[in-house]
């Protein structure tokens, strides 16, 4: 096997997904953590499901069509933190295919070495002996192993060797992986789709090669720009999902666009070069009028929330859009993009509270049209905290940094439950154990809820807290709530003590110190 086509590539996407969906329970149970969140097998089934569906969807399986697909897809179902680095890799071949009629190894190549630098890019503070560790390990035998005239199938097959070697090693990079006595969630997955695609071209070794002549079909919606002031990767940005012709006459730069996905094409020129002239041209096409509002409010709030109470007190800070989410299930950077679109505001704060839904937050900063505004909040109570401190008559900028500033004057601790055993720093932790987590890190643990909590509050408690908030789950009578509000109000009688119904699932209590 010499060259792969588009129909094939396909085929690999979506043997890969089948791979990782059979085994993402076993993903599931290599979380360090043993808390019951259910996360990076779920997350990266879920992102690369969204980019298969679109994937088979498709009519005209070119290498184009199903690269682009690949892109697409993996971006708008990215869900956690390694949802969003798998579809940064698929981002990666997807630029790496971009005009490609055929796949021979010398593709493979560059498509290993183009994710890798795609996913280290879009990490602020790359860790070894994750996810990272192995698709770079796997890009660095993609060029040893590289042969001009090698079959795709065996050449493939030792770079996953060297993958499968790198996930071995993670323990020895992080010290939490070797505690715990697992390898990396993230790698693993990562490996498990390669397999599926490795498997798919074993069992389909096409005899032979065939393509479309052309890339172009029919696209729904089609503009004209004139821009200047553009930046250089401008016309990559676009190529990732439009066909486009350009000429350029020094100052000014004239584009004629093809596209499906108009909306993501026009936040693009407006992020990346200041508009002259724009053009639609298609006569029904609904966003004209959306480029049309005036009526537009100069600031909005999307949160996510999980737990009746929370969401009322959520609403009760004058938060626009909620989204379910959070423990268990961690919305997509297409569900946050789609709750900022209906949000009727030119800048639109975002608050995930939950640490693995910040990166996907942070990818709607590329797809929609408005001014996105992260704030990097790990939890609920952090993210009211920040809500306490907006105010309307404040500007955009003011408002950003005075809720920044808020959140990190919070410390929050939560009780849960262990589902195995593992070993934490100096705890040996035993499933169904009640455990104490302090800004998000195991410090206690125990076989009684209000024992866990009573010594959690008292390892975070610092000189000037004065204030203690109590949210119990939903799990928790509110009579048992309330006895250890009481036990809290005893033990520290110079802090004010409230109890909030919060209705979260999983965590019997979430504890605000401010």
């Amino acid at each position: 096997m010499k060259f792969i086509n588009g129909k094939t590539l396909a085929g690999c996407i979506v043997s890969a997904y089948e791979n990782l969906n059979d085994k993402k329970d076993e993903v599931n149970e290599l979380n360090v953590f043993p808390v019951p969140d259910g996360d990076t097998g779920t997350n990266m089934t879920m992102t690369i499901k969204s980019a298969a569906n679109k994937v088979t969807a498709l009519s005209n399986k070119t290498i184009i069509d199903v690269s682009k697909a690949l892109g697409q897809g993996s971006l708008m179902g990215a869900r956690g933190n390694s949802g969003v680095i798998l579809s940064q890799l698929c981002r990666g071949v997807s630029k790496s295919l971009k005009g490609k009629e055929k796949i021979s190894a010398f593709e493979i190549r560059d498509c290993f070495l183009e994710a890798k630098k795609t996913a280290y890019k879009a990490v602020m503070k790359p860790t070894e002996g994750t996810i990272l560790t192995v698709c770079r390990k796997m890009a660095e035998a993609s060029e040893q192993y590289y042969e001009d005239d090698i079959e795709i199938d065996k050449y493939l097959y030792r770079i996953l060797l060297e993958g499968k070697k790198a996930l071995k090693e993670t323990p020895k990079l992080l010290p939490v992986l070797k505690e715990a006595n697992v390898v990396d969630a993230g790698g693993q997955g990562l490996i498990y789709l390669l397999e599926g695609a490795v498997k798919y071209l074993n069992e389909k070794i096409e005899d032979e090669f065939e393509y479309s002549d052309s890339d172009i079909e029919n696209y729904d919606f089609s503009l004209n720009a004139i821009c200047v002031n553009y930046k250089d990767d401008l016309r990559d940005d676009l190529e990732d999902f439009c066909l486009i012709d350009r000429f350029e006459d020094n100052k000014y730069l004239s584009l004629e666009i093809k596209t499906h996905d108009i909306e993501q094409a026009i936040s693009i020129l407006f992020d990346k070069a200041q508009i002259v002239k724009l053009d639609l041209n298609k006569d029904d096409f609904e966003y004209e009028e959306k480029l049309e509002q005036e009526n537009l409010k100069e600031m909005g709030i999307v949160a996510v929330s999980k737990g009746a109470g929370f969401d009322q007190v959520f609403k009760s800070l004058n938060t626009d859009y909620l989204i379910s989410g959070g423990q268990t299930m961690n919305p997509s950077t297409e569900d946050i993009n789609n709750a900022v679109e209906k949000v009727n505001a030119k800048n639109i704060f975002i608050l995930p509270n939950n640490k693995n839904i910040i990166m996907a937050a942070k990818q709607v900063e590329q797809l929609s049209d408005k001014n996105i505004y992260v704030l990097e909040t790990k939890s609920i109570p952090q993210g009211f905290c920040a809500l306490l401190a907006y105010d309307q008559e404040l500007s955009v900028e003011e408002n950003f940094e005075n809720m920044k500033e808020a959140m990190q004057e919070v410390t929050v601790c939560e009780i849960t439950y262990s589902i195995r055993d593992t070993k934490v720093g100096n705890l040996d932790i035993k499933k169904d154990d009640i455990i104490g987590l302090i800004s998000g890190q195991i410090k206690v643990n125990g076989k009684d809820i209000d024992n866990v909590l009573l010594k959690t509050v008292e390892t975070a408690m610092v000189d000037d807290v004065s204030l203690i908030t109590l949210y119990y789950g939903d799990q928790v009578k509110k009579e048992d709530a309330e006895k250890i509000k009481n036990k809290l109000s005893q033990k520290f009688e110079d802090c004010d003590v409230e109890l909030v119904d919060g209705g979260q699932p999983l965590y019997y209590y979430s504890i605000s110190l401010e």
